[in-house]
């Protein structure tokens, strides 16, 4: 499966709530864009965040603000928000 990338590449696009990165992956763009709008509950929210394709040709990127928040029932990220709650979609 292909990793993607989805980010507020405009300052108008940027969410209130700090979410304006996402890494998710799946077969296609659109299934992988659906499972990060998924983490959040919230269908279409990435809809204009600009698509990148990871790939071993990527340069190395640093997304702004910690920590990162994964999903409720796996171990490899924090699982609760800066405001000490899990992702809606969880």
């Amino acid at each position: 499966m292909t990793v993607y990338v989805f980010y507020a590449d405009q300052s108008r696009k940027r969410r209130a709530d700090g979410v304006n990165a996402a890494v998710a992956t799946g077969p296609t763009e659109g299934v992988a864009r659906a499972t990060a709008e998924g983490l959040i509950g919230e269908p279409g929210a990435f809809a204009e965040y600009l698509a990148v394709t990871v790939s071993e040709s990527t340069p190395p990127f640093i997304v702004q603000g910690t920590p990162p928040v994964g999903a409720l029932g796996q171990t490899t990220w924090p699982t609760l928000t800066r405001g000490g709650d899990p992702l809606r979609g969880s």
